[in-house]
């Protein structure tokens, strides 16, 4: 089956709450970083008529939830519920709830937080793990990752001129959280830039430290869709919460490299499948990796390392059943750096 790659950046904020871009805005500077969708998130604020498409950009409004009487705990990210469901943030599980009753995805944020010293910045770390029926976890978060390397007003200052030279992938704790969510059941990873356009000082230094335009061109999330765009808002909305839904998506640095063409699929003799399908057991699962630029490529069954390589491509013949997905990573500035995380491709009985 033929899919249409599409680039999107998830997690972003306005006006509305505590960014400092209007929708009209945010979807001007991802028009010219080159990207196909925006999901503003906003806190505890849903503007339906805001998803729509804005000249080459489809700008789809969600909503982070989180409880004013809790705010450094339990963010969720909320797509398609149709209406704000901030009402719901006293309970994690009364608001997962109410997202599915409505149909909609929710996605646990930023899971893990650090703060630097010197950022100042409260660590907002998933608290309830025992809540069940969500869609997926953001796997990684770019402003989240970015506040953990500023101990200090020298590496602050360096990293808010070159931050690429701060960003070196998901927290080992967040992907290992994934796996073990994975070992029961489907759990969809996304990743998210935590867009804010804040404009930071240090005397009379003034620098919007990660911008939209920036944030835009770094971490996003990549979708598989079974159609090309139509160009009426609500079904091509519809196409990009299927995909998140179905797991058909990978999160890519494209601040590193663009990873646009990355493909994982299998085959079985019965098909082609790609990243969340689920296949039958058998001997004759074939896994084929395929990557836009060289890179040290591993493949993990059950959270394990299977199989590694250096390249542009890997096979790898599949003899038991489980959960598989890719990690590739690049070199820069003296190291390796995650690169893409695919989500996976499941063998089941």
């Amino acid at each position: 089956m033929q899919y249409y790659e599409r680039v999107g950046n998830l997690h972003v904020h306005t006006i509305h709450s505590d960014g400092t871009a209007d929708h009209a805005a945010v979807a001007r500077v991802a028009a010219g970083a080159g990207i196909d969708f925006v999901i503003v998130t906003d806190h505890n604020t849903y503007i339906p008529r805001e998803t729509c498409w804005r000249g080459s950009v489809l700008l789809i409004v969600g909503e982070e939830v989180n409880s004013p009487q809790r705010e450094h705990a339990n963010h969720l990210l909320v797509f398609n519920a149709g209406k704000s469901l901030a009402q719901h943030s006293y309970s994690p599980q009364s608001l997962i709830d109410q997202a599915q009753v409505r149909g909609g995805l929710c996605f646990i944020a930023h899971p893990y937080e650090r703060s630097g010293a010197y950022a100042r910045e409260p660590e907002i770390n998933w608290e309830d793990w025992r809540v069940k029926g969500y869609t997926g976890i953001e796997i990684w978060n770019y402003m989240s990752e970015f506040k953990s390397h500023l101990p200090n007003v020298y590496l602050a200052l360096l990293h808010a001129f070159w931050p690429r030279l701060a960003i070196r992938g998901p927290y080992p704790e967040t992907l290992s959280r994934w796996d073990q969510m994975l070992s029961e059941g489907r759990t969809v990873g996304i990743g998210g830039s935590d867009a804010h356009g804040t404009v930071y000082r240090l005397g009379p230094l003034r620098r919007a430290v990660l911008s939209y335009d920036y944030l835009f061109r770094a971490l996003n999330t990549h979708v598989l869709l079974p159609d090309p765009w139509s160009g009426d808002a609500a079904q091509d909305a519809t196409q990009v919460y299927d995909a998140l839904k179905r797991g058909r998506a990978f999160v890519g640095y494209d601040g590193l490299r663009r990873t646009h063409g990355f493909r994982f699929t299998a085959t079985n003799g019965n098909g082609l499948y790609t990243m969340g399908d689920r296949l039958p057991p058998g001997d004759g699962v074939e896994f084929n990796i395929r990557l836009p630029a060289r890179a040290y490529i591993r493949l993990l069954h059950n959270g394990k390392c299977v199989a590694e390589a250096g390249g542009t491509q890997m096979s790898y013949r599949a003899t038991r059943p489980g959960t598989y997905r890719v990690e590739a990573y690049r070199r820069y500035a003296f190291r390796r750096r995650g690169w893409i995380f695919s989500n996976p491709i499941y063998i089941r009985g």
